[in-house]
């Protein structure tokens, strides 16, 4: 059995605040080892399952943020930053099925611990054929156009409701639960790191119950970045990108991961 899991920071269990989550800030190496211990209880989880191989992709920022020298021995690790097209390095089509960690609401999403889509500096939000769209549908969009099916995603309570509108069958476990942008009534992070032992063997027995997540094209993307100057760097060609006005443009494609690249 094959795994792939994608880790993102704000989702974690302990981290709510904005100096948690940022090379350099006052609590950022005390989140990374929480990222990297809560990452080590979901490959041990896994390895007992019965998974044979397993890719971890640090899916925050830069890529690097797990303290190499403490990763579990069982995983491959995929660290530094990758574009979308290549997002997930060594994904193909003989992986069984994919977990998403520690990951976020969309942008907008209230009461939802650090809600953005990729970048809070870049993007007000992301909607997709008329739909809002957060990192979660994306990058299951991203498994799923290789036949793999997301099994479970953890985060705030509002990552896991986002998870479950999304994604038909998904297994979900909730690491706090939020109560504004940068507040959360946390579980302990021993806690969490016991009781995800439990979720990752339920989403691997009830894998069955889901399908590779696949958004149809024709694709219609609209950006709303952060800034105006943004939104004009993006500029419109009038035809596959147009300036719908200072802050969004439109860009069409017959390819998600193409109009994705010219709207990111």
């Amino acid at each position: 059995m094959k795994i792939y899991v994608s880790v993102d920071m704000e989702g974690i269990a302990g981290i709510a605040l904005p100096e948690q989550l940022k090379r350099g800030d006052y609590f950022y190496q005390e989140s990374r080892q929480l990222l990297t211990r809560e990452t080590n209880s979901v490959v041990e989880a896994l390895l007992e399952a019965g998974a044979t191989e397993i890719i971890v992709k640090d899916a925050h920022a830069s890529g690097f943020n797990f303290v190499p020298d403490l990763l579990h021995p069982g995983a491959t690790y995929c660290i530094g930053a990758t574009r979308l097209p290549e997002r997930f390095p060594g994904l193909d089509f003989t992986f069984d099925g994919a977990f998403l960690i520690g990951y976020h609401g969309m942008a907008g999403t209230e009461r939802a611990v650090r809600d953005h889509t990729f970048s809070s500096a870049s993007y007000q939000y992301l909607k997709l054929n008329g739909k809002l769209v957060g990192e979660i549908a994306i990058d299951a969009h991203l498994f799923g156009r290789h036949g793999v099916p997301v099994l479970l995603v953890t985060g705030d309570d509002a990552t896991c409701r986002e998870a479950e509108a999304t994604l038909d069958g998904v297994a979900v476990y909730e690491t706090k639960r939020a109560v504004g942008r940068h507040a959360a009534l946390m579980k302990a992070p021993q806690q969490v790191r016991q009781e995800l032992r439990e979720a990752v063997q339920k989403a691997i027995l009830q894998r069955d119950r889901c399908k590779p997540y696949v958004i149809e094209g024709p694709y219609e993307l609209v950006v709303r970045y952060a800034s105006t100057d943004i939104a004009e760097r993006k500029g419109g060609d009038g035809d596959r990108s147009v300036k719908l006005n200072g802050y969004e443009v439109l860009f069409q494609d017959d390819d998600l991961i193409r109009v994705l690249g010219r709207g990111m």
